[in-house]
């Protein structure tokens, strides 16, 4: 397509888009507006055979499309609408959409500085502010991934190259290591074990209190037992804001523990982490406590479209690079350690994968268009609101009686 045409096209095809996408929004955020979608038109079709060519049309529909868009709305989950309670996240800010927008225009991959420049100067940036809210060191670096539980995966299997070297030659066979983590803990956990060639029966789960926090003495007894038997405690998984109850293990307690052991200690924040980096009450602060990777997704409690989340190393990207990269010549070309200049390196060999969206760059506008006091007023409100929850539930009483509250809102790490 000629650039003149496909400047035209776009421009159209976002004026009328600008359109459908407002109605939308304002529809959605109506009082009663439902919930849970229904699908509708040929995407209702799409299960019948005979509707492959309704699905997938020889010849374009054109214009009708913006049919298919709404029929696609309608039968999506209604996250702008207050009554959304369903997930850990909700609306994204419009600032954020059009953060959205932009990576779509400018199809860059961050996995090499070269083929996304303003999007790892912005990755390497916002991941040393975070770092820094967090108190970590100036060695800190971080960067953004798919999601909480590949971030995790990632913290998991640096550390496991970390700890047992060979196993990037000889794989496998003669590493006994232990994962411990709260029986509270999200899923992606237990995965991350699966993945990383552990197995289930390698993941400790230490029993939590009455409020979901995990037990700090239970901790380190079932880590001494581990190492008794020979399999070395190397791992443990904390978590800041648990997704049934928002419990928040006392990350400093754990991490003395882990001291002790030389294990490393990671913080999954990926629902509670805002309260550490923008949150006003100290007992969230995770600040002179040695904490070696933390994840925070900014798509959940910060309001970024999904996906976006950060995982935060201690010992900056180089750790990562070490544990999982394997320095593909062909591809990667810059030679730049990691954290020894302001220019960012080609980060793509510190993951598993290759094709990586420069996602930072949406948290970023945000951050600029809406300023810090955004992060932290969003935080402040959910943080009241759960509190005022609970006290109506508290005072609650009804023709049944008194109304239970079960768990208390958590109110420190």
């Amino acid at each position: 397509m000629d650039s003149d045409d496909a400047a035209v096209e776009l421009r159209k095809l976002l004026t009328e888009a600008a359109h459908v996408f407002s109605e939308y929004v304002r529809e959605s955020q109506q009082p009663g507006a439902q919930v849970s979608g229904r699908i509708q038109g040929v995407i209702a079709d799409a299960a019948q055979s005979e509707s492959d060519a309704r699905m997938f049309p020889d010849a374009g529909v054109g214009s009708r499309v913006w049919d298919d868009v709404r029929d696609v709305c309608a039968g999506a989950a209604n996250t702008w609408s207050s009554a959304f309670l369903y997930k850990l996240y909700a609306a994204p800010a419009p600032m954020g959409i059009v953060g959205e927008t932009l990576l779509a225009v400018l199809n860059n991959n961050a996995h090499v500085t070269r083929a996304a420049p303003s999007g790892a100067a912005i990755e390497q940036a916002v991941a040393r502010k975070l770092a820094q809210l967090l108190g970590f060191p100036s060695s800190a670096d971080g960067l953004t991934f798919p999601g909480g539980s590949y971030a995790n995966l990632h913290a998991l299997m640096t550390a496991r190259n970390t700890r047992f070297p060979d196993v990037r030659t000889r794989g496998m066979s003669n590493v006994r290591g232990a994962v411990f983590t709260s029986a509270h803990a999200h899923y992606s956990i237990d995965k991350a074990a699966v993945a990383a060639g552990f197995g289930l029966d390698s993941v400790v789960y230490v029993p939590t209190d009455s409020v979901g926090c995990m037990d700090v003495h239970k901790l380190r007894k079932l880590m001494l037992e581990s190492r008794a038997r020979g399999v070395e405690p190397f791992f443990v998984n904390a978590t800041m804001g648990t997704t049934v109850l928002g419990a928040c293990d006392p990350i400093a307690s754990i991490s003395r523990v882990c001291r002790e052991f030389g294990a490393w200690l990671h913080v999954d924040g990926s629902w509670g982490g805002p309260h550490a980096l923008f949150g006003d009450d100290p007992a969230f602060s995770v600040h002179n406590i040695h904490i070696d990777s933390f994840v925070v997704n900014p798509h959940k409690l910060l309001g970024v479209p999904l996906q976006c989340s950060f995982l935060i190393m201690r010992q900056g990207l180089n750790v990562m690079r070490r544990a999982l990269g394997l320095g593909a010549t062909y591809l990667f070309h810059d030679e730049q350690v990691c954290g020894e200049s302001d220019v960012p390196c080609d980060v793509g060999d510190a993951t598993l994968g290759c094709g990586r969206r420069p996602d930072a760059i949406k948290f970023w506008l945000m951050w600029r268009y809406y300023g810090t006091q955004y992060f932290t007023n969003r935080v402040a409100l959910a943080r009241n609101t759960s509190l005022r929850l609970a006290e109506l539930v508290r005072t609650r009483t009804s023709l049944l009686g008194r109304w239970v509250l079960v768990t208390e809102p958590a109110s420190t790490c």
